[in-house]
């Protein structure tokens, strides 16, 4: 698991960041649940006050969070292995538990009023119960509880073995896109990184027998992609450029998963507009998750967008400007969208907004 830096493309550019209450207004109108207006909510007031508090709250409404909740639920005594975000993060899902304090090797001092335990001066009571919340060596953790500390087996909950499937979902929610079909019969995978989205998609629409783009601009991502793509011919076109608002050159900084544009990147790659890639085919799906570059792309797909009203799932977590200005961005070319959120990480990144005509 990655463990990224909290907005990590924002510019921090006040003017930019700027909204109007009848923007939020708007925008919230034209939210199609409960569900996803929650998620706005809160998101937008992290946004606004940085208290990781809202996360909490989102994360406690997945279907993840309330599993972890009725699980707890009704423990005597619970202690969280790891004062870290994500430890931290449990106590805010999760205020009304039994929480008895934190196990930490940084120890000692407290945490939103829990003692923080060293390894050595903590001891355990028959009562207890010891969360794992760390993201690595849940393995060595638990031998080291079990043999060393004679915490019984049944007595450790490991979190990672209960949020693992939190990201089964993104850009392909059940509730929403469940029952629609692709009449559109292109998918465009913008920022396809491994190419797992496009397969996915591929397998997901697999009665639309649909054509994909995935695109990828970053080398070892490209040769991934390369491969995976194989058995699927001319299904995928796998094209190595980045998207954009305008067709240039623009400097890259390579790097994986969190590979993104950058003025300090070695390389230099070609971008092009999702426009000028399609045009005058009928796009069905347009999946972006281009860290930070969103809506630059949305920009640049503007004719496309007016016409053909595909679905978009859309990252907005990388700016926090992007959980208004995305939305508003997207019903600026086409009103006709109704908008859902969901929430795919036990922590602070990928919210993703749904845009789906009616």
């Amino acid at each position: 698991m990655i463990l990224r830096e909290c907005f990590p493309c924002d510019s921090g550019n006040t003017q930019y960041n700027a909204f109007n209450l009848d923007d939020i207004r708007y925008i919230y109108t034209k939210i199609g649940d409960d569900y996803s207006r929650e998620i706005f909510a809160n998101r937008l007031m992290y946004s606004l006050v940085g208290d990781y508090e809202y996360i909490g709250r989102i994360v406690a409404n997945t279907q993840t969070g309330r599993k972890i909740e009725k699980m707890l639920n009704g423990l005597e005594s619970i202690c969280i292995y790891g004062a870290g975000k994500r430890g931290t993060l449990l106590i805010k899902m999760f205020p009304r538990l039994n929480w008895k304090g934190f196990i930490d090797k940084k120890g000692n001092g407290f945490c939103f009023g829990y003692p923080i335990y060293s390894l050595e001066d903590f001891e355990y009571r028959q009562e207890m119960t010891i969360l794992v919340s760390t993201a690595y060596e849940e393995a060595l953790i638990r031998k080291y509880l079990v043999e060393d500390r004679n915490v019984p087996k049944e007595k450790i909950i490991v979190l990672e073995e209960y949020i693992r499937n939190i990201y089964d979902d993104i850009y392909f929610e059940p509730r929403y896109i469940k029952n629609i079909n692709m009449k559109n019969k292109i998918f465009m995978d913008l920022g396809c990184y491994d190419g797992k989205d496009s397969i996915k998609a591929i397998n997901y629409f697999y009665q639309d027998d649909i054509h994909v783009y995935a695109l990828e601009p970053d080398d070892k991502n490209h040769q991934v992609c390369i491969d995976r793509f194989k058995m699927y011919g001319d299904k995928v076109q796998l094209i190595k450029k980045g998207i954009g608002c305008q067709k240039t050159m623009r400097h890259f900084q390579e790097g994986g998963a969190g590979a993104r544009f950058s003025e300090t990147g070695e390389a230099v790659v070609e971008i092009d507009t999702i426009d000028n890639i399609i045009g005058t085919q009928d796009v069905g799906f347009i999946k972006m998750d281009i860290e930070g570059y969103e809506e630059d792309a949305i920009a640049g797909g503007i004719e496309t967008i007016k016409r053909c009203s595909p679905i978009l799932a859309v990252s907005v977590y990388h700016k926090k400007s992007d959980i208004w200005r995305i939305p508003l961005k997207i019903l600026e070319i086409n009103p006709f969208y109704q908008l859902y959120f969901g929430h795919y990480t036990f922590a602070w990144d990928d919210t993703v907004l749904y845009a789906i005509a009616k």
